[in-house]
């Protein structure tokens, strides 16, 4: 495990600014699925959040009325120039 540590302040504007955060490279799993990311490891105390990133190597999306996570449907990997054949 590389980890690093980063200054940072509480999500939610919680506990004086900054404070110290290890973090490192982990598999992270959600609804099903897996990718691995760079996380800011936990102390005591802190929310549980998952991020954007992950949220996108993850390819899930927040319904936001059901408030579940869901996939984000198919990944666009390079758009089709008109008149070129695929």
């Amino acid at each position: 495990m590389i980890a690093r540590n980063w200054s940072r302040a509480q999500d939610d504007g919680r506990l004086p600014c900054p404070t110290w955060a290890r973090s490192g490279r982990r598999f992270v799993h959600a609804g099903g699925k897996e990718t691995n990311d760079e996380v800011v490891f936990a102390e005591a105390g802190d929310m549980t959040l998952l991020g954007a990133r992950s949220l996108e190597g993850l390819n899930l999306r927040v319904d936001a009325r059901t408030k579940q996570l869901v996939d984000a449907g198919p990944i666009i990997a390079a758009p089709m120039q008109p008149g070129r054949a695929a």
